[in-house]
């Protein structure tokens, strides 16, 4: 924690305006007074300190929840029971835990709970950290909204991840939300949108990670838990992590628990038995070395005091949302063959018919595909379909360009968002896993292929999703909200889906689902028993056990184990400040392992003369740093930015030059770190694909990145 101080105080003090400052006081001066030039300095410096928006947050009175939300005026039951328990539990650190399905209001459970351990523990800054960049964009607006309204003074809020200056409303001119009179600016200056800085926000929403990497002993990682110190967290989609990134979270959890950092887990779906260990990672962190069993409800919460350890849990909590969910399990043999009567295209035409017919409704259906190849011939095939209607047929997956993403995602928010009228069209939506966590869109229909039993509860979170009121109304064919879940026939997984979802969890949720035997779904009732089923700990249904379940436990030791072997030590197991930071650890290797094992991919055409054009019709050339420059400028290289597409970086060979950038661009961040795919032009203006040893890539303008596996 002082090395951080120290260093945030160097880096201040380093700035050239302050540098000038002092210089100009010291010549006006007029003699070599160093006591007089140091008191001028400190008499200066809280000034610097406000300047650089590093004050903590003010916030106005709590007591109650509709002091926080006064725009709330009928509470959703779990958000009147934490505002009513809580506040009687807590007098100081800890940390609160909610789990409930999608709609039940958790997001203002975890800001009103953070208010509460904020004041009690002195910790008042905030922190809210999500999954992907994309729900993180999201949040960051409603953290923004919510600062706005409760702050008594100007307030920074940053948006923390690697994309976050392509942001229009971040990255511009930082402009604030229009908002009603009494409300304070947001605005996040100069000083805090540098490198590490982010965390020193009184606010921040960004990515896991941010904080995650804190538990590496990384460079700078001093700087983080400095920024995350004074805050309370609040770490949403606690479950959407794999073994690795679970294991970082507890090495996180024990170092907060430890420094009396209070926290709030928010997740829809999460078992019991990783509930345990976070809560139990928090309390072995803050001393308490004996382990609780206590487990929250569902949907329901729960409270671990960081002073005695002591657990609270709720009751179950009545959830205005419950409904029942209809699970239609079609066995479908994979493949990509329309006309095979048992395969997986002709079993989903056959669900997609009322969209095709002019005498049904038109709705709005959802088809996730798990994997992108699956996806693109999907949408293809959907587009081609006969019938006395066209729907309207959408696709969108991670391996499109940024621009193409944000535009399809912009047009559904326009048609299927919480505020959207209905559409008049059929519309059917061909996605991937992207639909699991950061679309807000309603369908009346959700069709999957078969995943673990999280994710499809996930999924089918986006039927039936808002109460429509005057917008619209839900078609006859769909009047209930309905999962239809495409099953593949034979051994789990497909070979074409590769090691996308693990066999184990793929056989139990098919176990799960084909016991139902037609009967619905209860949620929230049945959730908990379901998700327990599928995610039981081998330890404790080792009679139950398959060899896939030995296998799954097998690699998810190993991956906390990888994980614990880089992470910073436990606090109780330091015995010098050495291991907490490593300068010869490589970051580019630590982000591998945390799962951003990606690249960001620019696609480039090439004439045969050997001009480079970021277009097809060639019309923008390659740009290189104008003439006396040494890098490209800001707006060069997020017009360059938005036209990637990230995919996995073994996609393109390392040691071919034609992938590599231009080496006018090695200066200039971001732009350096990009691949190039390159698409070789003919005189003829037709572009051909990238072909490796073992496979073929070509961007389409419909389809996104699209790969081609070489055949023997």
């Amino acid at each position: 924690m002082v090395t951080g101080l120290v260093v945030l105080a160097d880096w201040l003090a380093s700035r050239t305006r302050w540098v000038l400052a002092r210089q100009g006081e010291w010549r006006a001066a007029g003699e070599a007074d160093w006591l007089g030039h140091f008191d001028r300095a400190v008499q200066a410096a809280p000034k610097a300190v406000s300047a650089a928006q590093l004050a903590v947050p003010a916030w106005r009175s709590a007591a109650a929840f509709d002091d926080v939300f006064p725009q709330i005026a009928d509470p959703y039951p779990l958000q009147r029971d934490v505002a009513q328990r809580l506040p009687g539990l807590v007098g100081g650190a800890g940390m609160v835990l909610v789990t409930a399905p999608t709609g039940d209001g958790k997001t203002e459970c975890g800001l009103f709970a953070a208010r509460v351990l904020g004041v009690a523990a002195g910790c008042p800054g905030l922190a809210v950290l999500l999954p992907t960049m994309a729900t993180t964009d999201a949040m960051w607006e409603r953290v923004r909204a919510y600062v706005a309204r409760n702050a008594l003074e100007d307030t920074p809020v940053t948006l923390l991840h690697g994309l976050a200056w392509l942001n229009d409303a971040y990255g511009g001119d930082g402009g604030d939300l229009p908002v009603e009179d009494g409300c304070v600016a947001t605005t996040t200056d100069v000083f805090l949108r540098q490198r590490h800085l982010g965390l020193m926000s009184a606010a921040a929403v960004g990515t896991w990670d941010q904080a995650a990497m804190a538990a590496l002993p990384v460079r700078f990682n001093a700087l983080r838990w400095l920024g995350l110190s004074g805050k309370t967290l609040i770490i949403d989609e606690a479950h959407a992590y794999d073994a690795y990134g679970h294991a970082l979270t507890i090495r996180l959890l024990e170092w907060l628990g430890h420094l009396k950092v209070p926290v709030v887990l928010l997740s829809a779906t999460l078992s019991g038995a990783l509930a345990k260990r976070l809560v139990n990672a928090y309390r072995a962190g803050a001393g308490h070395t004996e382990p609780s069993d206590r487990a929250p409800a569902y949907p329901g919460w729960l409270f671990a005091d960081a002073d005695s350890g002591e657990v609270t849990a709720s009751r179950t909590i009545e959830s205005t949302r419950a409904r029942k969910l209809t699970v239609d399990m079609i066995s479908a043999r994979h493949g990509h063959d329309p006309a095979d009567p048992h395969g997986r295209l002709r079993r989903l035409s056959a669900q997609l018919a009322p969209l095709y017919e002019a005498a049904e409704d038109p709705g709005a259906v959802l088809v996730v595909c798990n994997t992108v190849p699956d996806a693109q011939t999907t949408f293809l095939t959907l587009e081609q379909r006969a019938g006395t209607r066209r729907p309207r047929v959408l696709l969108l997956h991670a391996r499109m360009p940024v621009w193409q993403r944000e535009e399809i995602t912009c047009t559904l928010l326009n048609l299927l968002g919480p505020k959207a009228m209905r559409p008049k069209q059929p519309l059917i939506v061909v996605t991937t896993q992207i639909a699991e966590q950061s679309l807000d869109l309603d369908f009346d229909l959700v069709i999957s292929d078969l995943a673990p039993l999280a994710q499809l509860l996930q999924r089918a979170g986006r039927g039936h999703r808002h109460i429509l009121g005057t917008r619209g109304s839900r078609p006859s064919w769909a009047a209930q909200p309905r999962l239809v879940v495409l099953a593949p026939a034979g051994t789990l997984p497909p070979r074409a889906w590769g090691t996308v979802y693990d066999a184990s969890l793929l056989r139990r949720t098919h176990g799960v689902l084909a016991n139902l035997a037609g009967r619905p779904i209860d949620v929230p009732g049945d959730v908990a028993h379901m998700i327990e089923t599928v995610y039981a700990d081998l330890n404790e249904r080792a009679d139950q056990a398959l060899p896939d379940d030995y296998e799954r436990a097998r690699r998810e030791a190993a991956q906390s184990a990888a994980a614990d072997a880089v992470a910073i030590p436990a606090p109780g197991d330091v015995t010098d400040l050495y291991p907490l930071t490593d300068r010869e650890i490589d970051p580019a290797a630590v982000t591998t392992r945390l799962g951003a094992d990606a690249a960001r991919i620019l696609p480039v055409y090439t004439t045969p003369d050997g001009s480079r054009y970021l277009d097809r019709h060639r019309t923008t050339p390659l740009p290189i740093p104008a003439p006396g420059q040494e890098r490209l400028d800001r707006e060069t290289v997020a017009a360059l930015i938005r036209l990637t597409i990230q995919a996995p970086s073994t996609y393109l060979p390392a040691d071919d030059t034609d992938t590599r950038t231009p080496p006018e661009w090695r200066t200039t961040p971001a732009a350096s770190e990009l691949r190039i795919l390159p698409h070789p032009l003919d005189s003829n203006g037709a572009a051909s694909a990238y072909r490796t040893a073992t496979h073929t890539l070509r961007l389409d303008e419909r389809l996104g990145l699209v790969r081609e596996r070489h055949t023997r």
